[in-house]
């Protein structure tokens, strides 16, 4: 009997053996080699389609063949960069021409679009034998927000459409004229009014509903664009007191003239939001007998629309796109598991190792462009933990396969996630059980982790709080929007359980003092560690975590209990 039990006991012995093995492979030491090299100078901050970028992705490539994860990709050879500087070479990387690279290599394309100031903007008035136009100063007369990825001409007809709202409190629609009749805009350019009806009285039943479409132009645009107009025309409303616009939007207007990024596959739909001033606005109404401030205050007491196509007027822009496409890759290696048929599932484990290179776009600071942003944190940390967590579970594979991936520009908007999620799936979504992301691990309180997907799956929570048992973190759930700010969101849009692990920000966030100086590296390899027996557990236990989104009250409770333990780190 005695020997029975021995017999069996051996096989679970060894089994936690090789586990905490695994775990006690997973050190600050290995974590801070990594993070040496990945937030080094001499790799410019890793922006996604520069050749810092590439040697970055060759480094991790290098580290997954060296644990013996399996490529998933084959394909031709491509030319691959050098390091300018020998001495920042860590850990015995060599960058060579070698094939292996592009194995483990998820390249693809997208395009940065940025607004030229190559733009115009006329009102055309007409009469039976002619027409006049008169034509307005991009930056002084209007401003355009545009997100499109191609360059737009309209010369078309005029339609007035009220505040612009389509979905409005007991059925009110501005697409309505004043028989009650929606107007036809397709083809046509509308002019409407910002913000919504009654906006100067807290109490009305606008202010109450807090509609996201009565406040955000976009979403007015949206509607337009859905009914098939050409653009948007944006006044202020003269029963507002508005400034200039070059005041109103001075900020904004700014903002319009950033790039914007968007897969090849995915090209944005979008209208042109053009930011008019009282001159323009002025030329607009002139010899249409309509009086803007009298029909708005009249519009105020009795809620009935009264959109119209002007008979005179129409209007002519044009919209100037400069477009670039920018060529890059995520990294991705494969860990087959160990069980005949759960080794058909797998874990997705990620990071991505892009940063905003010299800060031309994503800089916190604009006085900090053409500088290096090293990016330790974000995410020279997540990276070289997915580093650790492939080696170790190298030394003992669960019974799920697992999939590491080294998304790239995330900073552009999620771009390498959503090309792996939306378009490559190397591994089919619905034989994907779950997604882990570290993203920024190792800031902030060696105690505070945030934890991003207990909103949508009760089991992941509670597994992340089992594996926590052996860690020790005071672990949040307040992540809020941030849900959606990294790499798990594709996953998470795709009805996929996620787990989101965060340290929290810092006032060196996108900024050129992200270095790894200011990383510890004992708390990244904490998180690393949490990361992989909660990975574990996933990756072993027969049964699946489940979407399940909880509801609003059982959100709050969360996010409460969250915020009241938070207060003992903050005070």
């Amino acid at each position: 009997m005695k020997r029975l039990i021995l017999i069996i006991l051996i096989p679970f012995l060894l089994l936690a053996q090789d586990k905490q093995s695994a775990l006690n492979s997973i050190n600050s030491d290995d974590i801070y080699n990594s993070l040496k090299f990945l937030a080094s100078d001499s790799l410019k901050g890793r922006a996604a389609g520069s050749d810092e970028n590439i040697i970055a992705a060759m480094f991790i490539a290098n580290k997954f063949k060296e644990y013996g994860l399996k490529p998933l990709i084959k394909r031709d050879n491509f030319k691959l960069p050098v390091l300018e500087d020998e001495d920042d070479r860590s850990n015995n990387f060599e960058v060579s021409a070698a094939s292996f690279y592009n194995e483990y290599f998820q390249r693809f394309s997208f395009e940065k679009t940025k607004l030229t100031e190559n733009n115009n903007l006329s009102v055309i008035g007409l009469s039976e034998n002619s027409e006049y136009s008169k034509s307005y100063t991009f930056g002084v007369d209007y401003f355009i927000q545009y997100y499109g990825s191609a360059s737009l001409n309209a010369n078309a007809p005029i339609v007035f459409v009220g505040y612009g709202i389509t979905k409005g409190v007991n059925g009110y629609n501005d697409y309505l004229d004043s028989t009650g009749k929606e107007i036809d805009v397709k083809g046509k350019i509308v002019v409407l009014v910002d913000g919504y009806p009654q906006q100067r009285d807290t109490a009305s039943i606008f202010s109450k509903d807090r509609n996201p479409q009565y406040r955000n132009p976009l979403r007015k645009a949206d509607a337009a664009l859905e009914k098939g107009a050409l653009g948007v025309i944006l006044i202020s409303s003269p029963l507002m007191v508005d400034p200039q616009i070059q005041v109103k939007y001075e900020r904004l207007s700014k903002a319009f003239l950033k790039s914007s990024d968007h897969l090849l596959e995915q090209p944005k739909k979008s209208l042109p939001i053009i930011y008019v001033s009282r001159n323009v606005v002025s030329d607009i109404f002139e010899g249409t007998g309509f009086k803007l401030k009298d029909f708005l205050e009249k519009l105020e007491k009795s809620l009935k629309p009264g959109a119209f196509t002007f008979k005179n007027k129409k209007m002519a822009f044009s919209v100037n796109i400069k477009n670039e496409l920018v060529n890059t890759q995520n990294v991705v290696g494969f860990l087959e598991g160990t069980d005949p048929v759960l080794k058909n599932e797998v874990v997705v484990i990620g990071a991505h190792y892009d940063h905003v290179g010299l800060g031309y776009y994503g800089a916190m600071d604009p006085k900090s462009v053409g500088q290096i942003h090293n990016g330790a944190d974000d995410n020279g940390s997540g990276t070289s933990g997915i580093l650790e967590l492939a080696e170790a579970f190298s030394k003992n594979p669960p019974k799920r396969s697992i999939l590491f991936t080294a998304f790239t520009a995330e900073e552009n908007g999620l771009i390498g996630s959503k090309y792996y999620v939306y378009e490559q799936p190397l591994v089919p979504l619905d034989k994907t059980v779950a997604m882990i992301n570290l993203d920024m691990i190792s800031r902030n309180n060696e105690k505070m982790l945030w934890v991003g997907g207990a909103f949508y799956s009760d089991d992941l929570r509670m597994v992340v709080e089992e594996a926590n048992k052996e860690v020790g973190f005071e672990l949040f759930y307040n992540v809020g929007l941030l849900i959606n700010a990294s790499d798990q969101a594709p996953f998470l849009k795709r009805k996929i359980p996620v787990l989101f692990f965060f340290a929290g920000d810092h006032e060196d966030y996108h900024t050129p003092k992200d270095d790894i100086e200011k990383v510890s590296t004992e708390k990244a390899s904490n998180v690393t560690k949490l990361a992989f027996l909660t990975a574990d557990i996933i990756a072993n236990r027969i049964q699946k975590p489940l979407y399940k989104e909880l509801s609003l009250d059982e959100r709050a409770k969360l996010v409460k209990e969250s915020s009241n333990r938070q207060k003992q780190f903050t005070k």
